[in-house]
């Protein structure tokens, strides 16, 4: 069908955006580690024990009540401006400080210096241009969407430990799933911010006319079927005249489900100062989200996204114990 034709390539290009905002995460956390010690790396940790990860799964809880009585009470649009302006404003900050410290040579954990100023002004200005950029530009969603997660990520990732991290992502999933099943306000979140364009989601939106002769007869009743009271306007009325039929699809998933697992193979870094480790907890990610992909498919339904990543990253886990620690590869 050609519905799933559409379907399938955008679920492929938001497994694209997905590796990118890993991969990209994890090669600014090269740069924030390179040099450091041991000392360094556990000084720079602020989360690190099972109570401090629960308290940010409580803060996390807190914010969403209060955004979802703002959404339910406040029509306008300026304080959600305003929102993902700070939100995005202080993820992108981090990750244009690390891109400057590449530029001037410096890796974070040497910019606490006098020069901190140069790279300090570059992070700023680069953060305030892209708040500027998405608002002018609305299709850049997607991109400043990406670049905040990346932040994120790196915060999360180099504040947490290996362990910290780990917990936090299992309470999360059970959280994800609660909230998706149970409650339902992350679905009426993800509504709200997708309708304002917020840079809190990352989305791939298509619409495309097919020929009637690419439907099977089943197909063309079922489209039929579906489309039945809806008015039409001139532009769909012309496309059935020529025996044409607009097909849309849209998929879409927050930035949350791209910062909470680069946060684990950051923080993975941790445990023997070096990225063998994040790179198996990425490519776990990366089957987890296969999975997400391939329930949506056949399911049809907004689906908690952390709980099979959370699989997967356990499934890169385990596959990276039994090379390197049971058969010692």
């Amino acid at each position: 069908m050609p519905f799933r034709v559409i379907e399938t390539r955008q679920l492929l290009q938001i497994l694209v955006i997905f590796m990118i905002v890993q991969f990209f995460g994890l090669f600014l956390s090269a740069e924030i580690f390179t040099g450091t010690t041991f000392q360094q790396v556990n000084s720079a940790q602020v989360i690190n024990s099972a109570t401090s990860a629960l308290l940010y799964i409580v803060y996390i809880i807190i914010f969403t009540a209060v955004i979802i009585m703002v959404f339910k009470f406040y029509k306008g649009d300026k304080f959600f401006v305003l929102l993902e302006g700070a939100v995005v404003f202080i993820s992108s900050f981090f990750v244009f400080l690390v891109l400057s410290g590449l530029l001037t040579n410096m890796t974070l954990f040497s910019v606490g210096g006098n020069t901190i100023t140069t790279n300090f002004v570059i992070a700023v200005g680069a953060a305030i241009v892209l708040i500027v950029a998405k608002n002018k530009f609305p299709r850049l969603r997607n991109a400043t969407t990406m670049i905040a997660s990346v932040g994120v990520g790196l915060v999360l990732g180099v504040s947490f430990s290996f362990l910290a991290a780990m917990i936090f992502m299992m309470v999360l999933a059970v959280y994800d799933f609660i909230a998706v099943f149970v409650t339902k306000h992350m679905i009426t979140m993800a509504k709200a911010m997708s309708s304002r364009n917020l840079a809190f989601l990352v989305g791939v939106n298509e619409v495309e006319a097919i020929p009637k002769s690419k439907f099977s007869k089943s197909e063309i009743e079922e489209y039929k079927k579906e489309m039945k009271g809806m008015k039409l306007s001139p532009v769909l009325a012309d496309f059935y005249k020529k025996d044409m039929y607009p097909v849309a699809a849209r998929v879409e998933l927050g930035a949350g489900d791209l910062a909470v697992p680069l946060m684990v193979s950051i923080a993975a870094y941790k445990v023997y100062l070096n990225f063998v480790l994040s790179f198996f907890i990425t490519l776990g990610a990366v089957l987890g989200l296969l999975i997400t992909m391939y329930i949506i498919k056949k399911q049809k339904r907004p689906l908690p996204a952390i709980p099979p990543l959370l699989f997967g990253v356990v499934v890169g886990i385990s596959l990276y114990i039994l090379l390197f620690n049971v058969l010692n590869i």
